[in-house]
């Protein structure tokens, strides 16, 4: 009977244990992935060349407004495991684009049917 006792007593206190730990590390999840990202924000926000009109501006823009939509889901109580292996490596793709981003290899061809060109606004009779 007192083995029986103390196998419950024992198995009672892990429980309890492993209930409290559990909890806890939830918490330690949830720092961990704030400071991610918030560290991804601050390596974002650290370029001048953020609010230009530009391609690695528009990139930064991009993965600063990721990063805050998972700080939001973060804040609206998304659990950070699931942030953490959906998207971190999102993120850093994110960033290794925008290091590794050039020159717009935009062109704009003018169209070759010109006939004539009016100007609308103009008072005189030409």
């Amino acid at each position: 009977m007192l083995v029986r006792f103390k196998i419950v007593k024992l198995s009672i206190i892990c429980l309890i244990l492993s209930v409290v730990t559990g909890q806890n590390n939830l918490q330690v999840e949830k720092l961990f992935v704030q400071k991610y990202l918030m560290n991804h924000l601050g390596k974002m926000n650290a370029s001048p060349l953020v609010w230009q009109d530009v391609k690695k501006g528009h990139l930064r823009f991009k993965a600063i407004h990721f990063a805050e939509q998972l700080l939001d889901s973060l804040d609206l109580g998304y659990p950070p495991i699931n942030i953490a292996l959906k998207n971190f490596n999102k993120l850093t793709d994110m960033r290794w684009d925008v290091y590794e981003s050039g020159e717009y290899q935009f062109i704009i061809d003018d169209s070759k049917n010109l006939k004539h060109r009016h100007n609308y606004f103009s008072s005189s009779s030409d």
